[in-house]
């Protein structure tokens, strides 16, 4: 009798062990995602960011079997965008797609909300950052552009995107290294600085290659030197061109609300490492000339913080 109690005993400890470790298991799992999802970008259509969001949501639909649609949220610097997403519902079906313009742009312009308000998902690429004129130009290199703004300081313009991202930053260093200044022209996005570009409203622009490819393929632009080696094209860095202490690595990648549930970022996460694989999400990235670059949760954090304080230094500098 004794032993058929001890028996019974043990199965009800089993029993309780068992049924408190349920809820253990549950938070490790999630049936993310149930519903659509929202994929918000700084800037307007068309641009390098935009388009890159929109290839990952193609992807991300047809993995998923859920709508994923693209919002263009666009002013105040980036700071529209980033604060409808800092303070949307932490459920994973709110997300940020980023570039180092999410770095740059508080820091240049004093902005309350920064990379640090988020959680942060990957870096998925590195994307090349080409100086790039009409294709009547006078300007057939580098150091005829810069020759010119050496004799007109200040008269020189330089189209882009968003004000105060990365591209400008990495365009004043190249400037202040060969001891010339330009003005800089901002727009809501690369794609119009490229058509400033065109139209001969401006003297050269600055932004992603991805925003210029077409237009550069046609003969319509000529690259004058790109700040990252582009595969398969003869066309000079500007490390090779004579300046090798001007860097800029402009990444692409992906945030989400601060507080989103790890099982959910570690879906997210799972679901583009497998689009780097995927064949048409590859093709996409390959004809942008975009370099894989993954890196996640904590090593994307220590990257952005790299860089934030390589952009401070540059703005100190240029203070001085």
């Amino acid at each position: 009798m004794k032993k058929v109690f001890v028996a019974l005993a043990l199965t009800f400890v089993f029993s309780i062990i068992l049924t408190s470790s349920v809820p253990v298991c549950a938070e490790t799992e999630t049936n993310w995602p149930e519903k659509r999802i929202e994929m918000i970008w700084h800037s307007k259509a068309g641009s390098g960011g935009d388009i890159y969001l929109r290839a990952l949501a193609r992807f991300l639909e047809k993995k998923t079997g859920q709508t994923v649609i693209v919002n263009n949220v666009t002013g105040a610097s980036g700071a529209n965008a980033w604060m409808k997403v800092a303070k949307a519902n932490p459920d994973g079906y709110t997300i940020l797609g980023v570039s180092s313009t999410i770095v740059a742009s508080p820091v240049v312009n004093n902005l309350t909300v920064n990379y640090e308000n988020f959680d942060h998902v990957a870096r998925m690429f590195i994307d090349a950052v080409c100086l790039f004129v009409a294709a009547d130009s006078p300007y057939k290199t580098l150091e005829d552009l810069i020759a010119d703004a050496k004799k007109r300081p200040g008269e020189v313009t330089l189209a882009g995107g968003t004000a105060g991202n990365i591209e400008f930053v990495a365009a004043r260093e190249l400037m202040k290294e060969a001891g010339c200044e330009v003005s800089i022209v901002p727009f809501e996005g690369g794609g119009d600085g490229a058509v400033s570009v065109l139209g001969g409203h401006v003297s050269a622009g600055v932004g992603e290659y991805a925003e210029i490819a077409s237009s550069a393929e046609a003969g319509k632009l000529r690259i004058l030197a790109t700040f990252n080696k582009l595969q398969d094209k003869s066309i000079p860095t500007v490390a090779e061109a004579g300046y090798p202490n001007v860097t800029v690595e402009k990444l692409r990648g992906i945030f989400v609300p601060k507080g989103t549930p790890k099982p959910v970022i570690e879906k997210l996460t799972k679901l583009l490492k497998e689009a780097m694989e995927d064949p048409d999400f590859k093709a996409y990235y390959t004809a942008n000339n975009l370099i894989p670059a993954f890196a996640e949760g904590e090593e994307f954090t220590k990257i952005l913080a790299l860089q934030t304080e390589q952009v401070k230094e540059s703005i100190g500098q240029q203070k001085k």
